[in-house]
């Protein structure tokens, strides 16, 4: 199903091990940037839960958040610096009875010392890793249904407009059906008239090889076929599965430039007109396009 790479999902479970809670967060970007807010001692395992990310999304700018807190104690990744404890213990000790008192520690305040804790690196193949990433898949579930309600709306959207372009080609189709021959003709007319109080011998098949050279030039037969064969490769995109973004904005482009080269040819009003139409409606299903991934 095609999704939109705006979308929220989040996951949370309390068991024996630990609490957690996934929040995840997305906008549209040309390329996948993911940030992860985890607590720091996650760090050196965060490449598997990008691993996870990337099974799910090719881009798109997410941001991930996870809020924790470990229930079992052997799944705790800190120590104690037991080294630093007795060394400072040990002064503390004789300084007190250097000084005729007797040392008391307070552990309420031992357990506030700078740098007495340390991260120990956690095992990337721990029970808490586990049960984190299984989280984590959950809430990209979450996530991923989302951006699918969210792309399913987007591309009803933009096949309804797809079809008033289509519309407007058809109206442009009609229009410039008998272009190349009226302008011919006008421009026989023309020369005709102008010719006439001139006293000049004017050889009659190469006047009309110029002038049917000059109406070709209004033809835009070639531009309309272009332009049917991309907005018939944007319907297939849209029924389509999988990511459709690039192709889709890669199409837009090209059908921009077809319907400004057939602007300039056809030199219409009426045709102008609908051009300014086609692409305004144009430059909407590019700006929905963007979100798409």
């Amino acid at each position: 199903m095609i999704k939109s790479m705006t979308g929220y999902g989040s996951y949370e479970l309390n068991d024996e091990i630990c609490m957690q809670h996934w929040e995840i967060k997305s906008v549209n970007s040309k390329n996948l940037k993911v940030r992860f807010k985890i607590p720091s001692f996650l760090r050196s395992v965060e490449y598997i839960f990008l691993r996870e990310v990337k099974k799910f999304v090719s881009r798109g700018n997410i941001d991930i958040y996870l809020g924790l807190k470990i229930l079992k104690q052997d799944q705790v990744p800190f120590q104690i610096n037991e080294t630093l404890l007795d060394v400072l213990f040990g002064f503390l000790k004789r300084y007190a009875k250097e000084n005729g008192e007797v040392f008391v520690p307070d552990y309420n305040r031992v357990v506030s010392i700078p740098g007495l804790w340390t991260e120990s690196a956690i095992d990337a193949e721990s029970e808490l890793v586990d049960r984190l990433k299984n989280g984590l898949e959950k809430a990209l579930l979450s996530w991923n249904q989302f951006r699918e309600r969210e792309g399913h709306d987007l591309v009803l959207d933009l096949k309804s407009r797809l079809n008033k372009l289509i519309d407007i080609r058809d109206k442009i189709e009609q229009i410039t059906k008998g272009l190349v021959r009226g302008k011919f003709e006008l421009l026989r007319q023309r020369v005709g008239e102008i010719l006439k109080g001139i006293d000049i011998e004017v050889e009659q098949d190469r006047l009309m090889q110029e002038l049917a050279i000059m109406a070709d030039r209004l033809d835009v037969s070639e531009e309309l076929v272009r332009l049917t064969s991309h907005l018939n490769a944007i319907l297939d995109l849209l029924n389509s599965e999988g990511y459709v973004g690039r192709p889709l904005d890669f199409l837009c482009q090209e059908c921009f430039r077809e319907i400004n080269t057939l602007g300039n040819k056809a030199q219409s009003a009426e045709v102008s007109s609908l051009v300014v139409e086609f692409k305004t409606e144009l430059e909407r299903i590019r700006e929905q396009i963007q979100n798409l991934e």
